[in-house]
């Protein structure tokens, strides 16, 4: 099945949940708004994405979604908070990536992922881009092997368990090089460390490393995606250069608290997939290096299963136990 004909049984299922012959359904929240908790701080990649898909989804829902930025400790309090809300569909988690990885490395949150939370709609992800310093000596993905196999580079991440920490822990263990790790408290930071020469590499998303490649400050040797991304016409996936499984990605979904109603579920689903499959989002976000994708709550809740299951392994091979 094609994305596109995915996309339209996911729609279409969703409407026909909800529909009761009315052209208006009544508000998912008579007498407040919907409230937004993205787990990030503000200005973040995932705060951008989060506030643009909201903005657009309260169109669909015909009812003004207020975005709340509840950052810190790993994404964990705002996804704690979502989990606590009263299950009535007037809060919803924008959960990404770095929730699973914690999740998966401390079993002693006030939550569980599965128990706790609905995944209602996944919307797509950033692919990671091996990125160097324009200036590198490291000009082509061999050379920078060569150097990690031979003496081993420092790397910048947003701090341990961060995507960016382990897409470097699995490539040096793929290609049997070494590496220090120098953790930032952030990407932000991270990005400023590699641009002021402290480190040698990093893996930042596309959305973060498309100015500064289009500022001529960094050479981006392979990304994470399954096929090249029109936004880098000239750099490879790191399928091309020979690691076929290697595809982590930063990447998002909608969650709601568990024993929400299923024709709520449905409305939400239908508004966040219509929104990701708006045309003028679509363009603003593949300019970044973006992949759209919805998924249903089954193929999301089947998707974070994987995810956490595959990032607990990284972590326990890499004796990682916190995020701190």
């Amino acid at each position: 099945m094609t994305k596109i004909t995915r996309l339209a049984c996911v729609m279409l299922a969703a409407a026909a949940a909800f529909a009761g012959g009315s052209a208006h359904a009544a508000p998912i929240c008579a007498d407040r708004t919907i409230k937004l908790v993205i787990p990030q701080p503000a200005g973040g990649v995932g705060d951008v994405v989060g506030r643009m898909l909201a903005d657009k989804a309260s169109t669909f829902l015909e009812q003004q979604i207020v975005v709340e930025n509840k950052g810190g400790a790993s994404t964990t309090i705002g996804t704690a908070a979502v989990a606590a809300a009263k299950p009535d569909g007037c809060t919803i988690l924008h959960m990404t990536t770095t929730a699973v990885v914690a999740s998966a490395i401390n079993d002693k949150l006030p939550y569980n992922l599965e128990r706790d939370l609905i995944p209602v709609v996944g919307v797509g992800s950033f692919p990671m881009a091996l990125t160097v310093l324009e200036n590198s000596r490291y000009k082509t993905y061999p050379e920078f092997v060569a150097a990690l196999k031979a003496e081993g580079l420092p790397y910048s991440t947003g701090g341990p368990g961060t995507m960016a920490h382990l897409a470097s822990l699995r490539l040096l263990r793929e290609v049997g090089g070494k590496g220090t790790h120098v953790p930032y408290r952030g990407n932000a930071p991270a990005l400023q460390g590699l641009l002021a020469g402290d480190v040698s590499f990093m893996f930042p998303t596309t959305f973060e490393a498309m100015p500064l490649l289009q500022g001529n400050k960094v050479r981006v040797l392979a990304l994470t995606s399954e096929t090249r991304l029109p936004s880098f016409p000239n750099v490879p996936t790191m399928k091309e250069i020979g690691l076929g499984d290697f595809t982590p990605r930063i990447w998002y979904a909608f969650l709601l608290p568990a024993g929400a109603k299923p024709d709520v579920v449905a409305r939400v689903q239908d508004a966040f997939a219509k929104a990701v499959m708006d045309p003028a989002i679509q363009t603003q976000l593949r300019n970044r290096g973006y992949i759209p994708e919805v998924k249903s709550t089954a193929e999301t809740t089947a998707f974070i299963r994987a995810e956490s299951a595959r990032w607990k392994k990284v972590a326990q091979d890499n004796n990682i136990t916190s995020l701190d």
